[in-house]
């Protein structure tokens, strides 16, 4: 740990991960997400270490910064972490403390670079350095993200917080929950809605959503196509149309916000059961993988196999019912965690013992909405945690 009263090398950041590049090659590739970054002044190689334009760099990290032309020193801030560096010097503040760099800052061409392997791992970064083609990859930190999985009975309605104020809702309880989800989004601070998904016309899935639609501007409203003859149904449907926001029927498609991608996986064609043409939906970020199933049964489920592979969590479809979550998907996705939107007390009988006791021999950790309350998963993109209302 670095203090404030003490002098620290730092030999794991900045002299066990040498850059091994041959100075006569051309400047250093920067890409940092996937995207080659673009200088002004190009990178260079001094002593080993690959130096870049500090401002471009920084920003591109997200961290702001100023500079000081009189000490000719640059400050940089992301988040809880500060840094300060000195052109021509060695010495670097790290959130007050101070360290040594074994190569300092310098200024060329009227611009000051600054030492890239300490500036990335200050901020969290990953740095793979490649000799062979003189690329630097950086796969910056990710922030966090969350999916919750409100209680709203026996029905379903999930609210994804993404990163830029992206946020996605799946379903919308029943007329019964209307104030419980709006409360829930205005608890969460929810301005606008940018995806809401409406998996199939059962009234404990859409019956919530007109409400939804008529407190939060939304952008987009995706369904599989599915009318049916229904109060809920018609409700739903006319206020899609008094929102005047951007329809689309959910067919394989994929919404990406920042670095969260968000797939429709089913269904792949019709069904005579309304269950069966339930939306099936995958959240990927970074190496977590989250499963939202609507009211999916075993027809459904066999179909989409080949689409599927491992995930971290699944959202249980139709209620944890016996008509699905078949051994087969569950072999193919293999949760860690599985939950379950349930009523307490239903007269479904959901979750059906049959179920429990397959998701129990796949492994999975099981949570309940009519025993957890709501349910939330965070996941910064490498790894996840759950959080109960109750307990």
């Amino acid at each position: 740990m670095l203090t404030a009263n003490r002098l620290v090398i730092l030999p794991v950041l900045l002299v066990l991960f040498v850059f091994l590049a041959p100075p006569a090659l051309a400047a250093p590739k920067v890409v940092l997400d996937g995207r080659q970054l673009s200088f002004d002044v190009p990178p260079v190689i001094d002593q080993g270490r690959v130096l870049v334009p500090m401002r471009t760099i920084f920003e591109a990290l997200g961290a702001n910064i100023e500079w000081d032309g009189y000490t000719r020193t640059v400050t940089a801030a992301k988040g809880q972490t500060t840094i300060s560096l000195t052109a021509g010097s060695r010495l670097v503040s790290f959130n007050g403390s101070p360290a040594l760099l074994d190569v300092p800052a310098k200024i060329m061409n009227g611009r000051t670079l600054v030492p890239l392997r300490f500036v990335s791992i200050a901020f969290d970064a990953e740095v793979l350095w490649t000799g062979g083609t003189q690329t630097v990859t950086i796969t910056s930190a990710m922030e966090d993200i969350e999916v919750h999985f409100i209680d709203v009975g026996q029905g379903d309605a999930v609210y994804i917080s993404l990163p830029n104020n992206n946020d996605i809702l799946i379903d919308g309880g029943d007329d019964t929950h209307i104030s419980a989800v709006v409360n829930y989004l205005e608890d969460e601070f929810v301005d606008d809605i940018e995806l809401l998904i409406a998996t199939h016309p059962h009234e404990d899935h859409i019956g919530g959503l007109d409400d939804v639609l008529a407190a939060f501007k939304v952008e987009t409203v995706a369904d599989n196509g599915m009318a049916v003859d229904t109060a809920a149904y018609r409700d739903y449907r006319a206020a899609v149309k008094a929102e005047n926001c951007n329809y689309e029927r959910a067919d394989g498609q994929t919404w990406t916000y920042d670095r969260a991608e968000f797939s429709v996986i089913g269904p792949v064609k019709s069904y005579p059961g309304i269950n069966d043409n339930s939306v099936v939906t995958l959240l990927k970020y970074g190496g977590v993988q989250i499963l939202f199933t609507g009211d999916m049964e075993t027809a459904e489920e066999s179909d989409i196999l080949s689409k599927l592979e491992d995930v971290d969590v699944l959202k249980v479809g139709y209620h944890g019912g016996a008509t699905g979550t078949s051994q087969a998907f569950l072999e193919t996705v293999r949760p860690e965690t599985a939950i379950i939107s349930v009523g307490a007390g239903n007269r479904y009988g959901h979750p059906a013992a049959s179920t429990l006791q397959r998701l129990s021999d796949a492994g999975a950790l099981v949570h309940r909405t009519d025993l957890d309350g709501a349910v939330v998963i965070l996941a910064d993109g490498k790894v996840y945690y759950v959080v109960c209302e109750e307990g």
